[in-house]
C-alpha cells in the first residue's frame, strides 16, 4: 500500500509539475493628466489645485489627485481603461484674475475612456459655467419594490442655495431620457450629446405656474416637486412601503391625458405641463435607472427645436426640445448605477461633468446634495457641477429635510 501511495503522490507532482505557468508581474506605466482652461480665459492661466478623479472602468478603484503648478497630475497605474473626471470652484476674486470680471464660476471636464497600456500623456480641456443661485437638492427617481413596483412616489426638490430671494414662477423643469441598465443596451447611448453639444433634450417639460404675481424662493428654502401629491404611505391609492409623504409638496405633477389613469391630487398644486414628448403612459415616468432632469429659464419656450433623437437604436415615436446649455441653472445626471460609462451620459459636462446614482433600483433610495456649511442657521451645500462629488446616496428620501 506504501508503494502505491508514493506511485500517487509522484503522479500528482508530475501533473502539478505540467500544470503550472509562469504568471508575468503586471507593471504599473506613467500616466501624465495636462488640464488646459477654456480658451475664454486669459492666457497664460494654468489650471493648479483641480480635483481629478481617476476611476478604474473594471476594477471600480478610484484615484484622487490634485493637479500641480503646471496644471498636471502625474501618477502610475495599472494597465486598464480609465474614466478621467476633474471639477473646480472659483470664487469672484479667483474668477477676476483667470477671467477678467468677478462672478463664481465652475470648471468641469471629463475623458472617457482613456485606455492606458504604455506611459501616456492625456490632456484634458476643461468647460466652465456660473454658479447658480437654485439648485437641485434630491432627486428620488429609484422607486420601490411592490407587485408590481410602485413608481409614484418620486420627486425632485429645488434649494436656494444663495442668500438672495430668488424668483421662481415660469420656472422650467424637465427630463431627459431614462437611463440604460447597462452598457451594451439599446438605450444606453444619448446621441444627442453628440449630435448637439450645446443643447439639453428632454422628453418632458413642467414649468411653475405664474399667477402673475412675482413669487420669490428665500434663501435656505426649497421647493418641492412631486409627481403625485400624496401621503404615499398611508393614502390607499399610495403603498406602505413608500417612504415619503409628500401630502404637503408644493406641486405635483398631473397627467392630464387621455388616458384618465392619473389622479389630481386637490391640496397640491399642479404644475403647467408645458411639452411631452409622448402622451402614451399615465404619469410622469421618470425611469428607476435615473435620467438628466435640470431646471432652466429659458424665453420663447415655444420657439425651441423639436427633434427626434438621431440614430437611436430602437425607433419609436418620442420627441424631445432642446434647451441651450446656457439656459441651464442645474443638472443631476443620475443613472442605474456606478457601472455605467460616461460615454453614456445625458447631460453635457458644463452642466454636470459627471454622473451619481442611488445605486439599486427599486430600493426606495434617493441622491441628495452634500452639506458644505451652514452660516446663520442657513445650509450651504456643495455645488460644484459634478454630482459625483455634490451628491450621496439617501436611504431614506427626505424632502426639506437636511440638517
Amino acid at each position: 500500500m506504501k508503494k502505491i501511495y508514493l506511485l500517487m503522490l509522484s503522479a500528482l507532482v508530475v501533473v502539478l509539475g505540467g500544470c503550472r505557468k509562469d504568471f508575468e508581474q503586471v507593471r504599473a506605466v506613467r500616466l501624465t493628466l495636462q488640464l488646459e482652461f477654456p480658451d475664454a480665459f486669459i492666457k497664460g492661466s494654468v489650471p493648479k489645485d483641480v480635483e481629478v478623479t481617476l476611476r478604474n472602468n473594471i476594477t471600480g478603484e478610484l484615484i484622487k489627485a490634485k493637479t500641480d503648478e503646471e496644471g498636471k497630475v502625474v501618477d502610475t497605474v495599472i494597465p486598464g481603461t480609465y474614466t478621467v473626471t476633474a471639477s473646480k470652484a472659483y470664487s469672484p476674486e479667483e474668477t477676476s484674475e483667470l477671467l477678467g470680471n468677478e462672478e463664481e464660476i465652475f470648471v468641469n471636464g471629463n475623458l472617457s475612456p482613456v485606455i492606458v497600456n504604455e506611459e501616456k500623456v492625456a490632456v484634458l480641456k476643461l468647460k466652465s459655467s456660473r454658479a447658480g443661485g437654485l439648485v437641485i437638492r434630491e432627486f428620488y427617481y429609484s422607486a420601490i419594490t411592490a407587485s408590481p413596483s410602485y413608481l409614484y412616489d418620486g420627486f425632485t426638490e429645488i434649494y436656494n442655495n444663495s442668500n438672495e430671494p430668488i424668483r421662481i414662477d415660469s420656472l422650467y423643469m424637465g427630463s431627459t431620457r431614462a437611463g440604460a441598465t447597462n452598457n451594451t443596451s439599446a438605450s444606453a447611448p444619448y446621441n444627442f450629446l453628440t449630435a448637439y453639444p450645446e443643447e439639453v433634450y428632454l422628453n418632458q417639460v413642467f414649468m411653475v405656474p405664474s399667477t402673475g404675481q412675482p413669487r420669490f424662493l428665500e434663501p435656505g428654502k426649497s421647493l418641492v416637486i412631486a409627481i403625485s401629491g400624496l401621503n404615499h404611505k398611508s393614502d390607499p391609492n399610495g403603498n406602505k412601503n413608500s417612504p415619503v409623504d409628500l401630502g404637503d409638496a408644493d406641486f405635483e405633477v398631473f397627467w392630464d391625458y387621455p388616458t384618465g389613469r392619473d389622479i389630481d391630487y386637490p391640496d397640491v398644486p399642479n404644475m403647467v405641463h408645458a411639452f411631452a414628448g409622448n402622451t402614451a403612459g399615465f404619469d410622469w415616468n421618470i425611469g428607476i435607472n435615473g435620467a438628466g432632469m435640470v431646471i432652466f429659464n429659458t424665453k420663447d419656450f415655444d420657439k425651441l427645436p423639436v427633434r427626434f433623437e438621431p440614430d437611436a437604436k430602437t425607433a419609436g415615436t418620442t420627441q424631445y426640445i432642446g434647451i441651450p446649455v446656457s439656459d441651464i441653472i442645474d443638472g443631476v445626471d443620475a443613472t442605474a448605477n456606478a457601472t455605467i460609462f460616461l460615454s453614456n451620459k445625458r447631460l453635457p459636462i458644463s452642466v454636470d461633468a459627471s454622473m451619481t446614482t442611488a445605486e439599486v433600483p427599486l430600493k426606495g433610495r434617493s441622491v441628495r446634495r452634500k452639506v458644505k456649511t451652514v452660516i446663520n442657521g442657513r445650509t450651504i451645500f456643495v455645488d460644484t457641477n459634478n454630482s459625483s462629488a455634490d451628491f450621496e446616496v439617501n436611504l431614506i428620501p427626505s424632502p426639506r429635510k437636511w440638517n
